[in-house]
Order: structure tokens, then sequence, then C-alpha cells
């Protein structure tokens, strides 16, 4: 285990990574820090400082964090005198011991750390030697290397009472198969319900009103599936890493919903790590896709099987599209901030558009399912004005799946079983393709999408085709029940928590599908943003992470308020 996580330790960033582990270590140990480190402000040396007493001697003390990256060589030593180590420990000397230590902090012992992912280098052991001996009457200085690190996580915030060896053997099992883009991470799965208290089905499997035995189990679980995320990211699979930051999430999420509602803000802090393991894993996500997303047919790389390409391509869709929303509805306050959020807004949408017009199978989805994938696209697509190519894609899809359903080839099957696509693609046949077509979200989706957005050559395509060339498909929207949010975090659950409006009617005249859908608009029951109870606080963006994650459609009551193309607008949903 210690192996496993000095070598998760090498992968870390100094900023956004490393130094958000480091904090939650020295809690576990009993210190408490004095802050967070921060980026663009001026720390005199220090990245984050802590105040504990010492586990070796009992001695109160101050804790003076200098955190570095890699090995620190000769360069690193006495390079750059802006990030070098040497001219860092004399400002910390000279500058923060003088000047920024509170009254009471000042009779403390001072220990000055420098922490860093890698290795001191042999080279550099009579400086720093000599550095420590000269100085040594001024402070205490230590270098806590990247195994010294993974020495003390596997002591404290992975311990044998806190991380039992089942833990430890299921995780060893998921790191060995972390780079196997078929591996469901189950064993990942087992760790974090043991984590975080959850039984197979959802429930908690040991309520506890101790809020803070569950942050620090938030903490663990999110720990491992780092661990996991960066082992698959280093065998070169971002999108095995990203659902390992997904899973975690929105399980995370699911078990804080069983507290009592008063305490959860103090669970909302430990949060933001699967939060933020989740935004790095989708920067990296994208930054790997985007190369082969501006190249023809530059996907087709993805897959075995023609049958395969669809698939692969609307799962990108949905990854992008999720990652996009989760910029687009999530507040950012400052100028800065805001800009970068809009880089990065835009950085997402155009690699989606990419991928849509480069692969030509993106506008033929081969499940019904990828309903969900389509929803979440257009809706991204439309928060952030792009509503022109929303409307051209749409209209290709209509136009497909039209064709499709008359010909009964290549059209999304109702079953959503990949057995089923691939032995319809190998051996088609009349009796199976009316198995097959027997029921779609598809047709009672894209309609809609088409009728609400004013796209009326489409919409009469698939109504005429409807009534006279596909009758026997019974159309379907699927609306969740009040109850939604009870498992909608965990898995995957429109049979217990949704209600299906079979057949769905599909008029000649969008007008009356308009004034129809108004009408369901106007039910308090459907409305699914007003239910959310990630909404008000800020984290509405994991509510659309895990329809994609488990496959569940975007409620209707939602889009049907914003897919009105005709508009020239952006809703005002965000």
């Amino acid at each position: 285990m210690k192996l496993i996580l000095a070598h998760y330790l090498r992968t870390l960033r100094e900023r956004d990574e490393f130094d958000r582990l480091l904090p939650e270590l020295v809690i576990e140990m009993g210190y408490v820090p004095l802050g967070k480190p921060q980026t663009g402000v001026r720390q005199y040396g220090v990245d984050f400082a802590a105040v504990g007493q010492s586990l070796e001697d009992g001695v109160r003390e101050i804790l003076l964090f200098v955190i570095k990256q890699g090995d620190i060589g000769r360069n690193d030593w006495h390079g750059d005198p802006r990030t070098s180590v040497h001219p860092t420990l004399i400002e910390v000397l000279e500058v923060y011991l003088t000047t920024h230590l509170a009254p009471e902090h000042q009779q403390l012992r001072k220990v000055v750390i420098v922490a860093t992912t890698g290795d001191l280098k042999q080279e550099l052991h009579l400086n720093w030697k000599g550095f420590v001996e000269s100085n040594h009457a001024r402070a205490k200085f230590e270098f806590w290397s990247g195994d010294h690190v993974a020495s003390l996580l596997e002591r404290h915030l992975l311990d044998e009472h806190l991380f039992a060896e089942s833990d430890r053997t299921d995780l060893r099992k998921a790191l060995a198969l972390a780079g196997d883009r078929d591996y469901d991470f189950r064993d990942l799965q087992k760790v974090l319900r043991r984590q975080l208290g959850l039984n197979n089905d959802g429930t908690v499997s040991e309520p506890s009103s101790n809020i803070r035995q569950l942050t620090k189990a938030i903490y663990r679980a999110n720990l491992a599936a780092q661990v996991c995320a960066h082992w698959a990211q280093s065998d070169g699979d971002r999108k095995q890493a990203l659902w390992v930051a997904e899973r975690t999430l929105l399980w995370t999420w699911h078990r804080i919903q069983f507290t009592d509602p008063a305490s959860r803000k103090e669970l909302y802090k430990a949060l933001g790590d699967p939060w933020a393991s989740y935004s790095n894993a989708a920067k990296e996500y994208v930054e790997a896709i985007q190369l082969h997303a501006s190249v023809r047919d530059g996907m087709a790389g993805y897959c075995r099987e023609n049958v395969e390409f669809s698939l692969v391509l609307f799962e990108h869709i949905g990854l992008l599209a999720t990652i996009g929303l989760s910029q687009v509805l999530t507040p950012v306050e400052g100028d800065a901030a805001k800009e970068i959020q809009q880089n990065n807004v835009e950085i997402v949408g155009q690699t989606l558009l990419n991928i849509i017009n480069n692969n030509n199978a993106t506008s033929s989805p081969r499940l019904d399912r990828n309903v969900c994938e389509l929803c979440l696209a257009l809706i991204f697509l439309i928060s952030i004005g792009r509503d022109a190519e929303a409307e051209l894609w749409l209209t290709e899809i209509a136009h497909r799946l039209h064709f499709s359903f008359i010909t009964k080839r290549s059209f999304p099957i109702g079953t959503d079983s990949l057995d089923d696509l691939v032995e319809f693609e190998v051996s088609p046949n009349e009796e199976m393709a009316k198995k097959m077509m027997s029921t779609s979200w598809m047709l009672a989706t894209v309609a809609s999408w088409c009728a609400i957005g004013h796209l009326e050559e489409p919409y009469s395509l698939l109504t005429n085709g409807y009534e006279k060339a596909y009758s026997e498909i019974c159309p379907q929207l699927w609306h969740p029940t009040e109850d939604w949010p009870r498992y909608w975090y965990y898995q995957t659950s429109y049979y217990e928590h949704g209600e299906t409006e079979a057949p769905y009617s599909l008029p000649k005249n969008s007008d009356e599908l308009r004034a129809r859908v108004g009408k369901f608009n106007g039910l308090e029951k459907y409305n699914w943003a007003k239910h959310s109870q990630t909404a008000p606080i800020g984290l509405w963006p994991i509510d659309f992470i895990a329809a994609r994650h488990f496959q569940l459609p975007v409620p209707a009551h939602f889009w049907f308020q914003i897919a009105d193309f005709r508009s020239g607008r952006v809703q005002s949903f965000v």
C-alpha cells in the first residue's frame, strides 16, 4: 500500500492536488490548519501553517509548510529566486517568522517542513544538512519526501482501524485493473460503500449522527478514488478516471442526503474534495480528446467494431455536455474566475461541436437510452448560445431517425441491450425488428424537441412517418416522481422512481403538442428543478452528471421549457 501511495503522490500537481491533500493529512495527525494554500497571494514562503501537539514528544508546535513537486535537485535549491527552495526558506525565516506569527503562536516550537511528492536528490544532501545546522537555533527543519508522506497517509488516513484489510485488498484489485477500459471498478465500489456506510441497495448500513466521522469517511473514500483515477490516467485512460471521479462524487452526495438537514452544511466542505477531483479529471479528459475531436472521423480509433462507433460517440457527447454544464451551472465570484469559466465553456462547447460535425454517426443514435446524451448536449449548446448548431444537428437526427424506422435498419433499439444490438446488426430479421422497435423514447423526445423548437419540417416528417409507416412503435416519455432525489445519485432508478407517459401522442399539428406541453409545465408534481436539493446550494450540475452516469432520461419538464430555438436567446435556466 505504501508503494501504491508513493506512486500516486508522484502523479500529483503541486497546486490544487498535493496542497489539498496535506491539510487533510495534518488534521488526521491532530493538528489544526490555520488556513489553506492559496494561489496568487503573497505568503512569504509558507504555503500553509498548522498548530498542534507533536506526535513524537508531545510539545506544542506550529508547522510551516513549503510545498513542492517532484524531486528536489541543485537547480530547484538555488535556481529561480521566486520558486527555489533556498530563497523560500530564507524568506520564511526572515519575514514570516518575524512578522506573521500571531502572539499566541510566538512561544510555540517552529517547525519548517519542505514537503514534496518526490525525493531530495543525493547532490543536495550536504546543502540541506548545512542549512539545517546553520539555522537550527531559529527553527526546526524537516524534509517530507513522497515516501515519507505515503507512510503518514497509510498510518493516519488509511490505518487498520479506519481502512480495513478488505478495503486494502479491494483497492489493490481495482488498481490492477484500472487501465482496462471495460473494467467497471466493482472492487473500488465495494470500498466506497464500506467507507460511506452504504448497503448494496443504497440504504445506510449504520445510521449515525456523528458528522465528524462521516467527514473523515468522505475524505478517505475520495483518497481511494483519487488513487484509482490517477492509476487509470497513468495507463492512458482518462475516461475511466473521469468515471471514478463521477461515481465518488455522486455516491458522496447520495450519502449526505441521509443526514440531518441541519448538519449538512458541515459536510458540504468535505464534498469539495470529490468535486475538485471531478473537475480535475474532467480537465484531463477534455485535453485528451480535443485533438481527436478536431479531425474528421477522429473518434473512430476508440472502438473495435462499426456497431460500437455510435455508442462511443454518444458516450463522449454526454461526457462533454455534462462537463460543460458543470461549468455553466456553477456560480463563481470575481471577474478573473468568470473569465476562466467562460474560457472553459467555450473550449468544451467547441470540442463537442467538433465531434458532432466531424463524425456523421453522431446523428444516428443506436440505443434508445441515448436520449440522455442527446438532451444533455442540446441543453448545453442552447445554454451557451449555440442554438443554430443545435438546430441543425437535431434536424439531421430527425431525418435519419425517420429513415431508419422506415427501413427497419440502424434505428435506436428499444431494449437498450448491447447483445440485442449486436445480434440484430449481424442477423437482422422482421420478427426481431418488430421487437426492437416496439417502444421508443427517441421518437417521442426528438419529435418534442422539434415541435417546441418550431422545427416544422422535421416534426411533420416524423409525425407523418409515425402515422403511415411505423405506427407499431409506442412513443414514450419518462417523468420522475417527486421522490426522485432519493436514489438519483446512486443507481439507475427510472423503474422505481418514475412514470412513463405511453403512448405519447404526436399530433400532426405542432401547435397542439406545444399547448399540451404548456399545460404539463404547470404541473408542480413533475417540476424537476424545483424538487432538486442541489440547485439551491449551487451544486445543480450534480443532477445532470447523475443523469448521464446512470443513463437516466433528462426530465422532460426541464427541457420542455428551454427547447424553443425560435426565441433566439438563451433561456433563463442558469
